[in-house]
């Protein structure tokens, strides 16, 4: 039995929730380049208005049409700058997604190699087209073997020369 002054458990309170707070949408990427395509395609269009535009103005000096016009052509353009800018940012993802990755590897790196590292992740909310992102991890990993294997003392040589027994590796998108 509960006590009287305790809420009833609400079964869709958990699902309730989940929906509250999802804030994002799956899309297939496919999707979202023909709908760049789309764009590309009023992009265009948008350009061939504004140059019928400037033609016409050239053409028939102050009408009440071509004011007309010219004021829906910039609204278009304005509205089609908009929305490619919001179709761009659709693509951007954080590089975080690849960045997390980089501890561990940096870890093993340095255990295979007799060196001690600390790694400094800087700009993991830098956003990128997911594409870039897609394609940076395996040159970031390379660039991060180098870095270690030649750019990094071994804890001996460093004290050695006076530095402090730990390196650093600086990470920044």
């Amino acid at each position: 039995m509960r006590p009287q002054n305790a809420p009833a458990p609400a079964k869709d309170d958990k699902k309730a929730d989940d929906l509250a707070d999802n804030s994002t949408v799956r899309v297939d990427v496919k999707r979202l380049d023909d709908l760049m395509n789309q764009v590309g395609e009023l992009v265009l269009e948008r350009n061939r208005m504004m140059q019928l535009n400037t033609d016409f103005q050239g053409d028939s000096g102050d009408s009440s049409f071509g004011e007309e016009f010219a004021k829906l052509s910039k609204r278009i353009s304005f509205v089609t700058s908009e929305l490619q800018m919001q179709v761009l940012k659709m693509r951007m993802i954080p590089v975080e997604k690849v960045f997390k990755k980089f501890p561990r590897i940096v870890r093993n790196l340095a255990r295979d190699l007799g060196k001690e590292v600390d790694l400094t992740v800087l700009g993991e909310e830098t956003e990128l087209d997911r594409s870039v992102v897609d394609e940076i991890g395996d040159p970031l990993i390379h660039l991060i073997r180098n870095a270690m294997d030649h750019g990094l003392e071994t804890p001996d040589e460093r004290v050695a020369a006076g530095k402090p027994r730990k390196g650093t590796l600086i990470l920044s998108a």
